[in-house]
């Protein structure tokens, strides 16, 4: 039986992996079996570990860049040698912090020639979270068919890879004003040529900011891309003041549990007038969780499925840019040390990534 080398991550009492020798896994019927040149790391992935003892821990990497090897009997757009990155299936074996892995063939797209495995390893999981906050949970104008009329967004954390990529796509959709806040990552945020106004949280007056950037325009759509530090608090209070008495809509990403800047969070009312959709990435493969029945999740991987595929092509004619990265020294070696630099909160505006060639003692 051929085998590889995976990574294994917990996070008691601090982040750790575990190298092990495992069997190369064989792909379902609507699977594709990945050779993994390049991943890289999520804040999910601290989130995760944190519930793993030492040695108890699982594959945690969901960001697969790399060349198809093998597929399920039902898969037909791909095929072994094709260059492609994809989104792990999360909290289930064969991740991507390993030589192989396997990924739904629904949540697999092909990498243009322009796009490094490097780059494209920066794309499935924040991309795709982005896409299903603005457009499957806010309902806001899809890039192919932009907003005709003036349509102002606030994006909190823009410089984060879910924020940054939620810019790009709120300016294919034709979206304006698109107001956004950032610290350390406002230059990064500036090069993306996406964000009329980039408010810097730093002042200690992000509400202010804000509204002064709205130039007295109704804001109803907001994106909490980091859901930290009180931002849903900010976020309410801009659009309770800015609404102009009309429904206002925000979405969230899952917040971080050590968030104790926040806590209230979980009893935290939205006040009236606000209507809070949760973004939770695992709907792009079609699972249910709190805030997505199993419809609303049949459909967001309808949707991912086909936003995937059209994330290509604006790769290819670059209109979408992949996130910052930095690769890390040692391949997965680094896996622990780059996870536990997210959750130190030391990563900003770019994605730490791995390439396995560089991970010593591989076969």
């Amino acid at each position: 039986m051929a085998t590889m080398m995976e990574y294994t991550v917990s996070g008691k009492p601090s982040i750790k992996t575990t190298r092990r020798e495992v069997p190369i896994p064989e792909p379902q019927a609507d699977e594709v079996l990945i050779q993994v040149v390049a991943t890289g790391s999520n804040p999910k992935d601290w989130k995760a570990s944190r519930n793993h003892e030492e040695g108890q821990g699982i594959n945690q990497g969901d960001d697969i860049a790399g060349t198809v090897v093998k597929v399920g009997s039902n898969v037909w757009e791909f095929a072994p040698g094709d260059r492609v990155a994809a989104f792990h299936r999360m909290f289930t074996p064969h991740g991507s912090y390993a030589q192989y892995a396997i990924a739904p063939a629904s949540t697999t797209f092909r990498l243009p020639p322009n796009i490094s495995f490097e780059a494209g390893a920066t794309i499935p999981l924040a991309a795709m979270t982005a896409a299903l906050a603005l457009y499957q949970n806010l309902k806001l104008p899809l890039p192919w068919n932009p907003a005709r009329t003036e349509t102002p967004i606030l994006i909190y954390g823009g410089a984060s890879a879910v924020g940054a990529y939620a810019l790009q796509f709120a300016k294919l959709s034709g979206l304006s004003p698109i107001i956004t806040v950032a610290g350390a990552g406002a230059d990064f945020v500036r090069s993306l040529g996406a964000a009329t106004h980039i408010v810097d949280y730093r002042r200690g007056r992000v509400v202010e900011d804000i509204l002064e950037a709205l130039g007295g325009k109704k804001l109803r759509y907001a994106f909490d891309a980091v859901s930290y530090n009180r931002s849903y608090a900010n976020i309410a209070e801009v659009l309770s003041a800015s609404s102009g008495g009309e429904e206002s809509y925000i979405d969230v990403v899952d917040p971080p549990s050590d968030d104790t800047a926040n806590p209230d969070r979980e009893n935290w009312q939205w006040p009236a007038g606000i209507r809070m959709t949760r973004t939770f990435v695992a709907s792009a493969y079609g699972a249910a969780h709190k805030y997505r029945t199993q419809q609303e999740a049949q459909e967001d991987r309808d949707f991912a499925y086909a936003f995937y595929r059209y994330m290509s092509l604006l790769l290819a004619e670059g209109k979408l840019k992949p996130h910052p990265f930095e690769v890390q020294p040692g391949g997965l070696e680094s896996v622990a040390n780059g996870i536990q630099q997210l959750f130190d909160r030391k990563v900003s505006a770019k994605k730490l990534v791995y390439r396995i060639a560089d991970t010593p003692g591989l076969k």
